[in-house]
């Protein structure tokens, strides 16, 4: 491809190998009876699990209805019965202390349009921004790529680890706490970074922690001291799929220290499985910050009748709460069983969680080496065994051989794809130490022959 007439700014963000090893993805997927021997991708973030119970919503013909001011120019920062909707969604939802109003939602096309319009609008270029790692992430997106592209704000990665530092009081892998927040945001000024605030996603992306009410207050009181701005990324709080998990909102926090710097996104493509209609939310408080979205927003619509069609689709809370939501998570326990075992069974530990789409895998004792050419070429033997997987430097993961799983698939697929990986972990085995593991009929694998032992006990606990 010729690369002359485009922009420096442009070749900055050109697709690199793992985009390309999307595409071929994309072009060849698994079907079961058209392409049995196509790619299963489980890379994208998308729930499979539920189109049924969507399309079943929209054959009302009340959704589809066009009206004529659908025609016309619409309120850049969202038509106000979408608006409306979603600010009676979110006072349900993340059972905030106080219903949330109207006005402080601005709706963009998806969640990483609202990142970067909204740091435009807080950051000037050079700024800094704290940002937990492992942190979401893949090809051309996620939060850093959202942060420098077209804001030309720095993430300051805060690196979490695997390894448990009880002496710090942790009790968990990749476990935020304050401590490391401070020792991040001293480390930038001193570099001289002008931080201007925090990025959390909660639960979070990949590794399905939950955040729960004492640590954020304990981030936002940290935020205050530092005059910092706090946005939190609750993209996925409807997909907490065990019914023993609690999730707090910030909305729903008793006291909020600075609401004038505290900021919300929310969307429907994780929480419903409807990532193609592109919305995004931006709750804030803060009026300026809406007014100065509102002209970025332009650039950022959603057709009015899209908008529209969702308003109708959110106005049925009881269906909503009572039969989306309760189907929802059961199909999600049960492909993240099928998944969970499966790795177990494989050898490969992971997190134990119960919020997202999403599983973080463990496959350093699979790699040649711990580095990140050894993480790349594992993941080129899953791709060439028919399966796609996002790796952990995608994620800004700084321990080589972690990787993220979706599993909001049905069961069957999940099965196949565990058969796949099966295959590539047999051989790195033989390799490494000329074990080999018997395919079984139900998860991919039954036992363990040869020598080579594996520890399959899942890392971290249920929260």
């Amino acid at each position: 491809m010729s690369t002359a007439v485009l922009s420096k700014r442009y070749l900055r963000f050109l697709p690199d190998d793992q985009e390309e090893d999307c595409e071929l993805i994309r072009s060849k997927p698994y079907d079961e009876k058209e392409n049995p021997d196509g790619f299963i991708s489980l890379e994208t973030s998308e729930n499979h699990l539920c189109d049924d119970l969507i399309l079943s919503k929209f054959v009302d013909s009340k959704i589809h209805a066009m009206q004529p001011w659908m025609l016309q120019y619409c309120n850049p920062r969202g038509i106000d019965k979408l608006r409306d909707a979603v600010a009676r969604h979110l006072s349900c939802q993340a059972k905030s202390r106080q219903p949330v109003r109207a006005d402080d939602i601005t709706i963009f096309n998806g969640a990483e349009s609202v990142i970067t319009s909204l740091m435009q609008v807080i950051c000037d270029p050079e700024d800094g921004f704290l940002v937990p790692s492992p942190c979401y992430g893949g090809g051309m997106l996620g939060i850093t790529n959202s942060l420098i592209r077209i804001p030309q704000v720095k993430p300051i990665l805060v690196h979490l680890e695997s390894r448990v530092n009880f002496e710090a009081g942790e009790t968990r892998p990749f476990q935020l706490t304050v401590p490391r927040l401070e020792a991040a945001y001293k480390k930038a000024v001193e570099q001289g970074v002008k931080v201007k605030g925090i990025f959390l996603i909660n639960p979070n992306n990949p590794t399905g922690e939950i955040y729960d009410c004492q640590l954020l207050k304990e981030c936002l009181d940290f935020a205050n001291r530092n005059s910092l701005h706090v946005v939190i990324d609750e993209i996925y709080m409807g997909t907490i799929f065990h019914p023993n998990v609690n999730f707090t909102s910030v909305l729903n926090l008793d006291h909020i220290p600075d609401p004038q710097r505290t900021h919300l996104i929310w969307g429907i493509s994780k929480d419903f499985g409807m990532a193609g209609f592109r919305v995004g939310v931006l709750h804030t408080l803060n009026q300026s910050i809406h007014k100065g979205l509102e002209y970025l927003a332009y650039f950022h619509n959603i057709s009015a009748s899209t908008q529209n069609m969702l308003a109708e689709f959110l106005s049925d809370a009881d269906w909503v709460k009572n039969v989306f939501f309760p189907a929802n998570h059961q199909r999600l326990r049960e492909s993240h069983q099928c998944m969970s075992e499966g790795l177990t069974e494989l050898g490969i530990p992971h997190l134990q969680r119960s919020s997202g789409l999403y599983i973080w895998a463990d496959f350093r004792l699979y790699l040649s080496a711990p580095t990140k050419e050894a993480e790349v070429k594992l993941h080129r033997q899953l791709l060439k065994a028919g399966i796609g997987i996002r790796t952990g430097e995608e994620f800004s993961c700084q321990e080589p051989g972690w990787f993220r799983i979706i599993f909001a698939h049905p069961v069957p697929i999940l099965k196949i794809a565990l058969k796949r990986i099966a295959s590539v972990v047999n051989e790195r085995r033989k390799e490494i130490c000329g074990g080999e593991l018997v395919i079984g009929e139900c998860f991919g694998v039954a036992e363990t022959s040869g020598s080579c032992q594996t520890d399959t006990t899942t890392s971290g606990t249920t929260n």
